[in-house]
């Protein structure tokens, strides 16, 4: 993976395997229970667009700058860089946690080797060696960290956390960050450094799960020299769609030439088992406490990235790519559908939620965009894949906002609320959506117990949903503060917001940068 969007996780059986149900099926995980390397991520963005960018970020996957959604890291946060880089396609100098190229057993000559294969099979020219360390797990996780740290705007994955746990996609309690390290942990293999035009990789691998991860690791080296793949990986507040199309494009690509290079043809590797082999790998290697739509999360720009690759491939070849990287798509349902991004279909722009009805002291500290991947793999905690995938299909734009209010006196006391306002494609998609989050919420305002209410409405293409207020103390402890009939007032207020041409112009706060 490349860091702004890239951490590998480590494959337990070869990537081949994707190519032979057979072998798939033989398959149960291996030491570290990923039975698909380089196609299972190791951290992807929390639900979606804005909640995947999380995930994303912690793994080192997402614009790390990099995981679905946040600190802005102090200047201490980021790698110091060694006195003398290492010489291209070597380790250089052995720092702590190294190791030098003896005991690394990936050479300058095999990565050289490597390298001219992958370039070979996705066409890309090599304009100059790749720089490779290896390097201790622990060193490897020490440096995604510092990643988050310093790409993250400080807040935003906090904020994250508070819009999975106000859907009920994560127990109200869980801590997101230290859930998601603990998910990274066991999984990643390497990624590749835009930023040092450097690949990393972790000391521990077998044969088969290096040949897998530098194969992956290597597309991307070419990526960022052809398509500068760090400034497209950027991190921008209220752009998490867009950047998790632009993520799952670089990853797809990645898998797509990997297996032209391991198995003969990615067009021998079946999408649905592929698809199922990377949910299996990350259940095996998930802890017992590992929510649902993160593992989801974790996959989707591997498996969405590789089918939307592969449909590009077959009307028209690398060439069809190449024409992708010059006019990327915009959002997440251009991917999911190649023909919307032929047509260039836009998202409808939807106004942030407001808060005037929660109150004094009330104020939207975080928005962004879900987008139609995000959706999918929310729903799909809410009812089964194929209706989650269905009832998502017709996203034509949304907006969510966390609304916040401190507490003053009580420094550890912050009551927080969730407004999510969506625009179908047709009144039909907006009523199929409907029936998923009945199927969870029900019909009226429910008030629970910890997390308060929770109420929505449909009129035409638009839904609307409100949670909350509720109280979380310390960072942990949860109660609920909200009535029915104060989500009710703010539902009508949410639902009178502006889409379509008012709502133009509309992009995350400047509030969302806070702690």
């Amino acid at each position: 993976m490349i860091r702004r969007g890239v951490v590998e996780a480590a494959a337990a059986s070869p990537a081949r395997c994707a190519a032979s149900p057979a072998c798939a099926a033989s398959r149960r995980g291996g030491r570290r229970g990923a039975p698909l390397g380089a196609a299972a991520r190791a951290a992807a963005r929390p639900v979606g667009g804005a909640l995947l960018i999380g995930l994303a970020a912690l793994a080192g996957c997402t614009p790390a700058t990099a995981p679905a959604a946040p600190p802005r890291a102090q200047a201490s946060g980021r790698p110091a860089a060694s006195a003398a880089p290492p010489p291209a396609g070597g380790s250089g100098r052995v720092d702590e946690g190294e190791l030098d190229e003896d005991e690394a057993r990936v050479t300058g000559d095999e990565i050289a080797r490597v390298l001219a294969r992958v370039a070979k099979a996705r066409g890309l020219p090599v304009h100059r060696e790749v720089r490779s360390r290896v390097l201790a797990r622990g060193e490897i996780l020490k440096r995604v960290r510092a990643h988050v740290e310093r790409e993250i705007p400080d807040g935003v994955l906090d904020h994250q956390r508070e819009v999975l746990a106000a859907l009920e996609l994560i127990p109200a309690d869980y801590d997101f960050t230290a859930g998601m390290y603990r998910l990274l942990e066991g999984r990643i293999a390497g990624f590749y450094e835009p930023e040092d035009a450097t690949m990393y990789l972790v000391d521990d691998l077998s044969d088969a799960e290096a040949e897998e991860t530098l194969a992956h690791e290597l597309v991307h080296a070419l990526q960022d020299q052809s398509f500068s793949l760090g400034r497209l990986l950027d991190f921008k507040l209220g752009d998490s769609d867009r950047l998790a199309a632009t993520h799952a494009l670089v990853e797809g690509e990645a898998m797509s030439a990997m297996f032209d290079v391991l198995v003969g043809s990615a067009f021998q590797v079946d999408e649905s088992m592929l698809r199922k082999l990377v949910a299996m790998s990350t259940a095996l290697s998930s802890v017992g406490d590992t929510p649902l739509v993160l593992q989801e999360s974790l996959g989707a720009p591997y498996t969405d990235g590789f089918a939307f690759v592969q449909a590009l491939r077959r009307e028209g070849g690398w060439a069809s790519v190449d024409a992708v990287w010059r006019a990327l798509p915009e959002t997440t349902e251009q991917l999911l559908h190649p023909e919307k991004l032929a047509a260039r279909e836009p998202a409808v722009a939807v106004a942030v939620p407001t808060a005037a009805a929660l109150g004094p002291g009330f104020r939207v500290v975080f928005d962004d965009v879900m987008g139609e991947q995000a959706l999918r793999i929310a729903f799909a905690a809410y009812a089964h894949r194929d209706a989650a995938n269905g009832a998502a299909a017709g996203w034509g734009g949304d907006r969510f906002a966390v609304a916040r209010r401190d507490d003053p006196e009580d420094p550890s006391r912050r009551e927080f609320a969730l407004a999510w306002r969506l625009r179908f494609d047709s009144a039909a998609d907006a009523a199929e959506a409907g029936k998923v989050i009945e199927r969870r919420f029900g019909k009226a305002c429910r008030r629970r117990a910890s997390l308060g209410p929770i109420a929505w409405t449909a009129r035409g293409s638009d839904v609307a949903i409100v949670a909350g207020p509720y109280a979380r103390r310390g960072g942990g402890e949860v109660s609920a503060v909200g009535t029915c009939a104060g989500a009710t007032k703010w539902l009508a207020e949410v639902m009178k917001g502006g889409v379509g041409a008012e709502a133009a112009g509309t992009a995350a706060t400047a509030a969302g940068r806070e702690k």
